[in-house]
């Protein structure tokens, strides 16, 4: 319980998390928490605490508070195909064969966290007599709860008398926010325990069930206060024909933009945008209104993990911090698909909507700069405007003045910024 609502608290045993998701989604504490009463012989106590967990699925998406964590070094381990087709067609034939040396290596990379925990705070706004009403029950819910993430994630949770100042981050709901979470909504206890009878079942003389995941859950963006001021919408590259990844030298890092920038102004005066707001907000063109904030395209090149080698297969659309994510929110769902066209308007590319979670590449360039101080270019800075004397040597003043400019466009004025430096070679492995 805290001050302003209910706050169940998480704590991971040994500083480790493997979910896809980070940080953990509110409907996977959920579902460790129905999963936690239904074992064993907490099964007695689930007639009491059943009342708590359906008040739970009527409340608002909860604030979620986690501690600073690092992804760990990535290990590969052999797993189970499940491609028994394989064994079988051995069998009938008369064959040896064994399923176990059907194998696949998967990768893994969980989430480190440091000190005693808790580790990941889930808030929820409640009235002084619902805070009254629940806490109790909640809390019996709680300590249940044997393992939250993968069954390698021993954890343990509480409902707290006081949040306090936690050190950590802090996630609230927010169109603007670059992570998506799934929600409990109501109907999800009841379909968590139809899931699990049709798993008790999932096998018979007709075959396997593989619906056995729940449907009934909702998805919610959160971000965090820093990144609530900020406007992103993520995309990926696809070929013209929408089947392979599109991969681009980073030095046709300007030709990608202007594809993006060009289908962008497209989309929306179908959506009748005002020509003159599509030319100076969209395009970046002064125009007649000389406004000069500006949305920015960004090809994302691949500078880290296994394949660095600065290509780029991403890109994403920001808004100036200072805007509201208008323009973003109508480009994730219109250009998601889209085809983009060069400058003779021959097809070169299709975008498809990309999220941050569960991708390593989207998340050095969104999640982990999270409170970074410092920030480097991984492409070439496109100036707009001449840099250089009258010999060719480039002019210190006149750069620096363009790059402030530049930054103040895209909604950081001068006084964000503490210093900055530039140079003519590459700041990145991979990148030109």
């Amino acid at each position: 319980m805290s001050d302003d609502g209910i706050a169940i608290a998480v704590t991971f045993l040994a500083g480790r998390y493997h979910g896809a998701e980070w940080p953990p989604s509110p409907a996977r504490l959920y579902q460790a928490l129905v999963a936690g009463v239904m074992t064993g012989g907490y099964r007695m106590l689930f007639p009491e605490v059943e009342p708590a967990l359906r008040w739970l699925e009527h409340q608002d998406p909860p604030t979620v508070l986690v501690s600073r964590s690092r992804r760990s070094a990535p290990y590969r381990i052999a797993v189970p195909n499940n491609d028994m087709d394989r064994a079988g067609i051995e069998w009938a034939a008369g064959r040896e064969s064994n399923p176990a040396q059907f194998r696949t290596l998967k990768t893994i990379a969980g989430q480190v966290v440091g000190g005693e925990g808790p580790h990941v705070i889930y808030q929820w706004r409640a009235k002084p007599e619902e805070i009254t009403t629940w806490t109790h029950l909640l809390r019996r819910a709680t300590h249940c709860l044997h393992t939250f993430g993968w069954g390698v994630d021993m954890a343990f949770a509480d409902v707290l008398s006081d949040a306090g100042r936690f050190p950590g981050d802090r996630y609230l709901p927010s169109e603007q926010g670059s992570v998506d979470l799934n929600v409990p909504i109501e109907g999800t206890l009841d379909d968590l325990r139809a899931t699990y009878r049709r798993f008790l079942v999932r096998t018979s003389g007709k075959g396997v069930d593989t619906h056995t995941r729940p449907s009934m859950i909702d998805t919610r963006r959160y971000g965090t206060e820093r990144e609530r001021q900020i406007p992103v919408v993520l995309f990926r590259l696809l070929d013209k024909d929408a089947e392979e990844t599109k991969s681009v030298a980073w030095a046709h890092c300007m030709k990608v933009a202007g594809w993006v920038r060009h289908e962008a102004g497209r989309a929306l005066e179908q959506l009748r945008w005002s020509p003159d707001e599509i030319a100076s907000y969209i395009q970046g063109h002064t125009g007649e209104s000389g406004k000069s904030r500006r949305v920015s395209y960004v090809p994302l090149p691949n500078i880290s993990g296994p394949y660095p080698d600065g290509r780029i297969r991403r890109v994403m659309i920001v808004e100036p911090a200072t805007e509201f994510g208008k323009a973003v929110r109508a480009l994730e769902r219109v250009l998601s698909g889209r085809i983009l066209t060069d400058g003779a308007g021959e097809p070169t590319a299709c975008l498809v909507a990309a999220s941050a979670a569960r991708d390593f590449i989207f998340e050095q360039y969104v999640r982990s700069g999270q409170g970074a101080q410092t920030w480097r270019s991984v492409t070439p800075v496109v100036l707009h405007g001449f840099n250089v004397q009258r010999r060719g040597v480039i002019d210190i003043n006149k750069t620096e003045k363009l790059l402030l400019r530049a930054f103040e466009m895209a909604g950081h004025p001068p006084s964000t910024i503490e210093r900055l430096a530039f140079q003519a070679g590459p700041m990145w492995r991979g990148t030109g």
